[in-house]
């Protein structure tokens, strides 16, 4: 009976351990700035995403008001951006953005932009830099 018990309890605790025991961190998915604009399934994860600075003082390509804070800066591929709410990556100023593109580690976010112009209101992904 004292067996029977035993392998009844080292079977359970088997079948209750984790799955991925094996200690290793999944790594970030690499996306790209439209694959962060259009695939609502990347909310909460985290990604990297490359692209070029725009920092928040140049017109605004992404979509609506920064998330945020006023500080948010924009990270451009293509011709589309996304908002970043994060430090400003290295060689990125405020006001001139930067030269060369970057690579960013981030969690996708998201919110709703208001509904403006007769328009509904509408999800909107943006990215929360790793500080």
């Amino acid at each position: 009976m004292r067996l029977l018990a035993a392998a009844g309890i080292a079977f359970l605790l088997a079948a209750c351990r984790p799955a991925n025991s094996g200690g290793q961190i999944p790594s970030p998915l690499r996306v790209t700035v439209h694959d962060v604009l259009t695939q609502p399934g990347l909310v909460g994860k985290t990604v990297v995403v490359s692209g070029r600075c725009l920092g928040y003082s140049v017109p605004t390509v992404a979509a609506g008001s920064p998330p945020i804070t006023r500080s948010d800066w924009q990270l451009e591929d293509g011709g589309e951006a996304v908002w970043v709410t994060g430090p400003l990556p290295e060689g990125c100023s405020a006001t001139a953005g930067a030269a060369t593109r970057t690579e960013l580690t981030a969690a996708v976010a998201q919110d709703t932009l208001p509904a403006l112009g007769g328009q509904e209101p509408r999800p909107r992904q943006y990215l929360v830099a790793r500080r």
